[in-house]
């Protein structure tokens, strides 16, 4: 059995995180034809997806130790699904472009690299919440961008990628959105362990609204595409930014979160 199918030991991680770490720097700084980036990347997969998978069994998964690690900051893990994400990224970008419309090999390189992006996101959110730790900075702002490119380019409404079953890319987004509201809670971790295997149907019949008139209304989630951030609970306030859409989820995901106490319902209560 190959090593990137077993648990890494933490010796394993000390050598291995940071030499994924640099190679994902140099693919990402150096020019280079979109295949030769997707080979590059390629070959490393089992291993980032082997320290990300295990990511939980480090320091993070030890709650008393929960504000250590936020005060000495981002994780090599950490840093290691968000630098996996931006190369994926990049890499998705680079094969959109026009000159590659039409060519059917690139089209399979293609929602491969979406695959991969979005289960890379998947790990990142996942293992924020479960941490019960902020993703790192700029992952959210990135999976809000790569939703709005997509939709940009009319792909949510043509054939579903099979990333989560057989849901969409679009399903898939919505899908991260009520993860990411989940880390509004006291115990995300223990919500997500919960309702983990309910969160790809409910996803399917959440509504994504854009530029809603919903402020306020608790039964949506806000989502500022805009911003580098989670989605929330509507508050009283209101906004007019044009980046602010809301996420409208199923009867039971509210049904399932509003037994659980919002952090800021609780920071209200102490003061």
């Amino acid at each position: 059995m190959s090593l990137w199918k077993e648990r890494l030991r933490p010796t394993d991680l000390q050598i291995i995180l940071p030499q994924l770490l640099l190679t994902l720097d140099r693919i990402r700084d150096q020019a280079m034809p979109p295949e030769r980036r997707l080979a590059m990347l390629r070959s490393i997969k089992d291993q980032v997806e082997a320290v990300q998978k295990g990511q939980l069994t480090t320091v993070l998964a030890d709650r008393s130790r929960r504000s250590e690690a936020v005060a000495r900051g981002l994780t090599l893990e950490q840093r290691l699904g968000r630098s996996w994400c931006n190369n994926l990224q990049r890499l998705h970008v680079e094969m959109g472009q026009p000159r590659y419309q039409g060519n059917a090999r690139f089209a399979v390189y293609r929602e491969w690299t979406l695959r991969q992006l979005i289960g890379g996101y998947s790990r990142v959110i996942e293992g924020a919440v479960l941490s019960e730790l902020p993703a790192p900075g700029g992952v959210w702002r990135s999976l809000h961008e790569l939703f709005v490119y997509l939709e940009g380019r009319d792909e949510l409404a043509g054939p579903a990628i099979p990333v989560y079953q057989r849901l969409s890319a679009g399903a898939a987004y919505k899908r991260l959105l009520l993860v990411g509201g989940l880390g509004e809670y006291l115990r995300a971790d223990r919500i997500y362990r919960e309702v983990g295997p309910s969160l790809c149907d409910w996803a399917v019949a959440s509504e994504l609204i854009r530029l809603p008139g919903c402020d306020g209304d608790t039964r949506y989630l806000r989502v500022d595409v805009g911003a580098d951030m989670p989605p929330c609970r509507y508050r009283s306030e209101s906004s007019a930014a044009a980046s602010l859409w809301a996420l409208k989820p199923p009867r039971e995901f509210l049904d399932a979160t509003q037994r659980h106490t919002l952090r800021d319902d609780l920071r209200l209560e102490t003061v």
